[in-house]
C-alpha cells in the first residue's frame, strides 16, 4: 500500500463528521462545525490506531455499534473535549481569591460548622483543583485559620480524566507554574528517570473528582457552594447552553458565593443574579 492510500484511510469523511458532530453537540454540548475537522479527524485518527483499527471508518463504525456506545463513550468524551490546562492559569484570580474572597468568606465564619465549598466545574487533568488547593491550604496556614475547613470537588465529562486527576501526579515541568511558595506541598519522584512530581497527600484529601456532563439537566452537587471555577469552557457552547449552563452554576451557589469565569469568556446581555466583583470574578445577589 502506498503512502497517499493509507493516509487516505485515517481521513474523516464528510458523512462520519457530521454524524459524529451531531452526537458530539447532543450528548456534549460542544459545538464541532468543519472547520474543526482536522482537530477531530487528528483525534479519531489516535484513538483508532490504539484500538488496531486501520481506518477512521472502521472506528467510528465500531463507535456506534452497541459495544461501543457501551465501552466506548467515556473514552470519545475525553477524545473530543479540550484539555488544554496548567498551574495557577490567568493567576490573577488566584490572587483575587487570596486577597478578597477568601478574608470575606472566613470574616463571616463560614468553614467554622461546616467546610468552605468550592468547585471547579471543568477540572481537566486536576491543575485547577489543585492551584485551588494549595492557594486555599496556604492562606489558612499563613493566618492561623486553626479551625476552618474546606472541600473542593472537581469535575469533568470524563471519567478517565478525572482519575488521572486523582492521583495528583504530573510532570516537573508543572513547577514552572507553580509559585514558589508553594513548592514545599510538591513531592519529587524518587526515581530520577522518571521526572515527575505529585501534591502531597495532606493535600490531596481535599480534593474530590467526579465525572459530570455540564449540558445534563441535573448536577449531582449539593447547594451552598461558596466558590465556583468555571473557566475556558463555556467557550465551546453556543449562547443558550452557556446561559443553561451559567443558570445551574448560580442555582447551586450559596448567597453571596462567587463565579470565576475565563477571561475570554463574558456573561454580558444574560439575566443572572450576578453582580462584578472584578473583571470576570462575580457574586451571587438575592434574586
Amino acid at each position: 500500500m502506498c503512502i497517499r492510500e493509507a493516509f487516505s484511510l485515517f481521513e474523516l469523511s464528510e458523512k462520519d463528521r457530521n454524524e459524529l458532530s451531531t452526537f458530539i453537540e447532543r450528548n456534549y454540548g460542544i459545538q464541532m462545525p468543519s472547520s474543526k475537522k482536522t482537530m477531530l479527524q487528528s483525534r479519531l485518527q489516535k484513538r483508532a490506531m490504539q484500538l488496531g483499527y486501520t481506518s477512521i471508518k472502521d472506528y467510528v463504525a465500531y463507535f456506534f455499534s452497541p459495544t461501543g456506545q457501551n465501552n466506548e463513550v467515556d473514552h470519545f468524551a475525553t477524545i473530543v473535549s479540550t484539555h488544554k490546562t496548567e498551574f495557577f492559569r490567568e493567576i490573577d484570580h488566584f490572587e483575587i481569591l487570596k486577597s478578597i474572597i477568601l478574608p470575606d468568606l472566613l470574616d463571616n465564619d463560614i468553614g467554622l460548622s461546616s467546610p468552605v465549598m468550592f468547585w471547579s466545574s471543568a477540572s481537566s487533568t486536576g491543575e485547577e483543583i489543585y492551584s485551588i488547593i494549595l492557594t486555599v491550604y496556604h492562606y489558612l496556614l499563613k493566618n492561623n485559620y486553626t479551625r476552618h475547613d474546606f472541600k473542593v470537588i472537581g469535575t469533568d465529562i470524563s471519567e478517565n480524566i478525572a482519575a488521572f486527576a486523582r492521583k495528583g501526579i504530573y510532570p516537573d515541568s508543572a513547577l514552572q507554574t507553580i509559585p514558589f511558595e508553594y513548592h514545599p506541598y510538591i513531592m519529587r519522584s524518587r526515581d530520577t528517570n522518571r521526572r515527575a512530581i505529585r501534591i502531597v497527600p495532606e493535600l490531596r484529601k481535599f480534593a474530590d473528582f467526579r465525572q459530570q456532563n455540564l449540558i445534563d439537566s441535573h448536577y449531582k452537587i449539593q447547594k451552598g457552594i461558596h466558590v465556583i471555577f468555571c473557566r475556558n469552557v463555556l467557550i465551546y457552547f453556543d449562547r443558550n447552553v452557556q446561559e443553561s449552563i451559567l443558570r445551574k452554576l448560580v442555582n447551586l451557589l450559596a448567597p453571596g458565593g462567587f463565579l470565576f469565569i475565563g477571561h475570554s469568556e463574558s456573561l454580558s446581555g444574560m439575566d443572572l443574579p450576578l453582580e462584578l466583583v472584578r473583571m470576570t470574578v462575580y457574586r451571587k445577589v438575592s434574586e
